[in-house]
């Protein structure tokens, strides 16, 4: 019997359902291959391998895939490769351990990001077993937030890599990041924001609430002063505490390593002023005046809290006696410390509060500093001191040390303990036999010292007094020439102040620079004045050339003058309108601003700030006590050499000029108030006026 054969459309249905499971077992393996890519970044099976481990290809076409579905997967792979970029990133920074908190607390941010990524890549598939119908759109869809997320994360981590930023310069970076029109996005760089700002404030609770600051890894915007010598204050500098490296453990996060306490001998407090600003570290978004108000803050609860080590026995037996320790400040602190963690659990850094609190602490510190320096330290006491010693408040006192210390600081070319030491017994002989001590009562703060410069500093100041003041031709006496006498002891004399606890707050190493520059001026201008006097004491039963008492009236009469404007018209009238305020004040801050204004003004009515007037009265003084010197060092000749004094009286009568002019321009601009009273003492008669500015010919 003849087989027939089978209809051609018989094989039909075998075909169609074949070709539906091929499709199925397509559709799952492509399901299958994009969760792997998720991941990974690579599409597995789907992908061909280069010689690049790191590169992989996906096949050109793949049979029953359609077109759409590669691009699909192209866009998840992609989506995979960002995951693995930042995983690797968040791993790196964990493991090195050295990136610093603000980075470490970035990356653990982002790792609960990624956590939840993959938490959504579980639960989708989930739904592809129980789904086998499902597409990538499905996928793509239902990762869209990442699509948009992940390429701005890996945009930021590259920008923080190559940028070099760290501490607080990456949260001005990341808070652009959140100047964004998408809400996902803008959300995200919040949180991250947000992570950043927990450790930000967790180092200014510190220093505000114990004055200390923790900062291994130099990223906050309030640093070390290495400019202060603190070994020899007596202190040591703080150590590493142990809060940063356990930050770096992976089961620990910076927030609470941030929290961990220190030990007791973990960090010796530093003495007041240790600490600066880092204007560079600073964000842009917190204003300068309110770092330096954090700063102020924590500088002062160091002060109130801890004592230093440089204190001898006597000093902290002072401090328990007057309660400064037993005073509770944990309430304050405390409160401070509430709001301000309040803080970080919104969205937003809050500016306006945090000013508020940063403020409202700043007015309480202030008050109480204000209080404890003007009431129970006795601050105008103090300043009192200061001004009998640098001010020379005490005119009679420095008239009997010049007197009895004059020669030896004329003769005196370099510094040595036995000759500071011999001048601080003339100080204090002088004190008694004026019966003094008893108003001076600190003079053991206060010693003498002589503080000579760099040998071509004192080089370039003999060369000037050579070509002003060497008139004394044919003088063998190099010990006391005249143009030696910037390089002599009374040019160079300064006052060693011993600032003790609790005065080290006002008293800033600058501010003492700025009083021994005072009283370098005064000192001098006493030492002219004594020598012009004694000059005429010496000689006022001889006859004498006339030529010589004209010279000395004349220079008397400037020197005089000048004295008197600085110590009554610029001292007197500054020092009480300073005492005034201070006793109005309820802020310590302004206290410490109107001291440094007071310094300022005198400096500047003292004509130490207009360089050239300045160093014109420089010259007039070191003219005057060449010729004091000149004149007794020719006491026993009869008959001086007129060129001699004639020359003395040009180069005074040059300098008077030139600092008439200048003063008088300065006049003009009604810079100085009290200017018009020196020139008006000065020329009262319209002498100088006539004259250009001279005393005449000589």
């Amino acid at each position: 019997m003849r087989q027939l054969p089978l209809p051609a459309i018989s094989l039909r249905p075998i075909d169609t359902k074949f070709k539906q499971i091929s499709l199925i077992y397509i559709g799952s393996m492509a399901l299958h291959e994009a969760l792997i890519a998720l991941q990974t970044g690579c599409s597995g099976l789907l992908t061909l391998k280069q010689d690049d481990p790191h590169f992989k290809k996906r096949l050109p076409s793949i049979p029953y895939v359609h077109q759409g579905e590669l691009e699909i997967l192209d866009r998840l792979t992609q989506l995979g490769r960002h995951y693995h970029t930042i995983d690797e990133y968040v791993q790196n920074i964990i493991k090195t351990k050295t990136s610093g908190l603000y980075i470490l607390s970035f990356a653990f941010e982002l790792r609960s990001i990624l956590q939840s990524y993959l938490q959504c890549l579980s639960q989708l598939e989930h739904e592809c077993l129980q789904n086998t119908s499902l597409t990538l759109s499905h996928l793509l869809i239902s990762l869209t937030d990442y699509t948009l997320l992940f390429p701005a994360l890996v945009s930021l981590i590259n920008t923080l890599q190559s940028s070099g930023y760290r501490g607080c310069q990456i949260l001005d970076v990341i808070r652009r990041c959140t100047l964004d029109g998408n809400t996902i996005l803008s959300s995200t760089m919040k949180k991250l924001l947000c992570a950043g700002h927990r450790i930000l404030i967790k180092q200014i609770i510190s220093i505000l609430t114990r004055g200390q600051v923790y900062d291994e890894y130099g990223e906050f915007f309030i640093g070390s002063n290495n400019s202060i010598n603190v070994e020899a204050m007596g202190m040591t500098t703080p150590s590493i505490s142990r809060m940063t490296s356990a930050a770096a453990s992976r089961s620990h996060s910076p927030e609470r390593a941030m929290m961990q306490t220190p030990q007791p001998n973990s960090a010796i407090t530093p003495g007041y002023n240790q600490y600066l600003l880092i204007p560079e570290m600073l964000p842009s978004y917190i204003p300068l005046p309110l770092a330096d108000k954090i700063l102020f803050i924590g500088e002062s609860w160091l002060l109130l809290k801890k004592n230093d080590d440089d204190d001898d026995d006597n000093d902290r037996n002072t401090r328990n006696s007057l309660g400064i320790n037993s005073i509770d400040y944990d309430e304050q602190n405390h409160l401070v410390q509430q709001q301000l963690h309040a803080l970080t659990l919104a969205d937003d850094l809050n500016m306006f509060e945090l000013e508020r609190i940063i403020e409202r602490a700043r007015i309480d510190l202030s008050l109480t500093l204000r209080n404890l320096f003007v009431d129970r330290f006795h601050l105008i006491d103090e300043l009192e001191q200061i001004r009998g010693f640098y001010l020379i408040e005490r005119g009679e006192l420095y008239t009997l040390f010049v007197n009895r210390t004059s020669q030896l600081l004329l003769n005196t070319k370099k510094s040595s303990n036995a000759i500071e030491n011999d001048i601080n017994e003339v100080f204090k002989q002088c004190l008694n036999d004026l019966h003094l001590d008893t108003i001076l009562t600190n003079s053991d703060k206060f010693k003498f010292k002589l503080d000579f410069p760099p040998n071509e500093l004192v080089n370039q100041e003999i060369s000037a007094a050579r070509r002003l003041l060497y008139r004394t031709q044919g003088s063998n006496d190099n010990s006391s020439s005249p143009s030696d006498f910037w390089s002599c002891g009374w040019a160079n004399l300064s006052i060693q102040y011993k600032v003790k606890y609790p005065m080290k707050a006002f008293f800033s190493e600058n501010c003492k620079q700025r009083y021994n520059d005072i009283f370098h001026l005064l000192i001098v201008l006493r030492y002219v004045q004594t020598e012009l006097n004694s000059l005429w004491l010496a000689f006022k039963n001889h006859h004498r050339n006339s030529l010589v008492w004209h010279l000395r009236n004349t220079m008397s009469f400037f020197i005089d003058n000048f004295q008197y404007y600085i110590q009554i018209d610029v001292l007197e009238y500054k020092y009480q309108h300073l005492i005034r305020s201070i006793q109005s004040s309820t802020d310590f801050q302004q206290i410490k601003h109107l001291h440094e204004l007071f310094l300022a003004d005198i400096q500047t009515h003292s004509f130490m700030l207009l360089g050239t007037a300045y160093q014109s009265i420089k010259n007039i003084l070191s003219i005057c006590a060449s010729f004091c010197l000149t004149i007794k060092q020719q006491e026993k000749k009869e008959n001086l050499d007129e060129n001699v004094l004639r020359g003395f009286g040009k180069d005074f009568n040059d300098e008077i000029k030139l600092l008439f002019g200048i003063l008088g321009m300065v006049q003009k601009h009604n810079a100085l108030p009290h200017l018009g009273v020196f020139l008006t003492r000065l020329d009262f008669n319209r002498f100088l006026t006539n004259n250009n500015g001279s005393f005449g010919e000589f």
